[in-house]
């Protein structure tokens, strides 16, 4: 039982306690990522092919004991959310660095992992690491949305304003879409733009876009 309410920014569906945290999640690319002893900042992008959670560690996080990753911050508020995961060592080099950079920049660490969720806690609810990831069902399309999206800049800005809730963006980069939403690359954070309900294709997604844009489409 939830000890106290959702949060009112995340409850677009109302008793759909999955759906909100899965959100929470994706609104997310950077949090406190404890190891041991170790709280360290940590910036991560998600694995289209399973949903992990992958970005450039520390050696000391590959080989400890426990990971536990607060988003936003680690804090006493329990609408922040602690997920605890199970890590992978990956490659030196490997094919989500590529990703990692085109939202955050060249990193400081050089070794790379991969993260399964095991469970997360928020807002009350503990949720089953398998419900918040998965496989992003139309990540072959990613890149021609994206691409339909950065064509027009100024709606980009507008959207980044008005359903983004930032002042003013200067050059915003449209870097990822997946079922819950768009990350938008401003100049010194990501800028997300949550859809009201899920896609679950790339028309979808579309449809969604086009709402955010009052109608008009990408």
């Amino acid at each position: 039982m939830r000890d106290r309410p959702l949060h009112p920014a995340h409850a677009e569906r109302p008793g759909d306690d999955v759906f909100a945290a899965r959100s929470f999640l994706a609104a997310h690319k950077a949090g406190t990522l404890q190891f041991d002893e170790n709280h360290v900042p940590w910036r991560f992008v998600v694995d289209h092919r399973d949903g992990r959670l992958c970005g450039p560690v520390m050696v000391a996080a590959i080989f400890a004991s426990q990971h536990v990753l607060h988003l936003p911050e680690e804090t006493d508020d329990p609408h922040a959310m602690r997920l605890l995961l199970s890590p992978e060592q990956l490659d030196d080099d490997p094919p989500i660095a590529d990703r990692w950079r085109i939202y955050h920049g060249e990193p400081q660490d050089v070794r790379w992992a991969a993260f399964w969720i095991d469970f997360a806690k928020w807002a009350g609810v503990v949720v089953d690491g398998d419900a918040l990831m998965g496989a992003h069902p139309f990540a072959g399309e990613e890149a021609s949305i994206l691409r339909e999206l950065n064509a027009d800049a100024a709606s980009l800005r507008r959207l980044c304003v008005e359903v983004g809730g930032m002042r003013d963006v200067e050059e915003p980069l449209a870097v990822g879409v997946d079922p819950l939403g768009v990350d938008v690359r401003a100049r010194f954070d990501i800028v997300r733009l949550p859809f009201a309900e899920e896609a679950t294709s790339a028309a979808e997604a579309r449809e969604r876009l086009g709402g955010l844009l009052g109608g008009r489409g990408t």
